[in-house]
């Protein structure tokens, strides 16, 4: 009854199409948040809610993966792009907005130079 009650929000006593689909659509945010939090937590060595890039470099152990990511600074690139707030770190707000789907970019027409008649 009470599960009725807290997805019926135009109060008829039955759940309506609309109200099916956004209760599941909001399942799957849950869902989603719940599968970026143990993802961050494997980053987040050692538990303090920010993944650091020392974290990063550990996690990251590979040597191969070490070596194309220090090369170039890139870790410190990748914190820089997330780190909203400025630590230095990625939490795990940050570390959502990085995983959320991104709008897909617009193409960019190659310019041949200008067109004769």
């Amino acid at each position: 009854d009470e599960l009725l009650r807290s997805v019926d929000s135009n109060r008829t006593g039955q759940i309506d199409y609309t109200e099916f689909v956004a209760a599941t659509l909001d399942q799957k945010v849950y869902m989603q948040r719940d599968i970026c939090w143990s993802a961050f937590r494997a980053f987040d060595l050692d538990g303090d809610g920010i993944i650091t890039k020392d974290e990063l470099k550990k996690v990251l152990h590979g040597s191969d993966v070490q070596k194309a990511l220090d090369a170039e600074g890139k870790i410190d690139r990748m914190i820089a792009e997330v780190d909203a707030n400025g630590d230095g770190g990625i939490d795990f707000e940050e570390f959502l907005a990085m995983m959320a789907p991104q709008p897909p970019r617009k193409r960019q027409r190659l310019s041949s130079g200008p067109v004769s008649s």
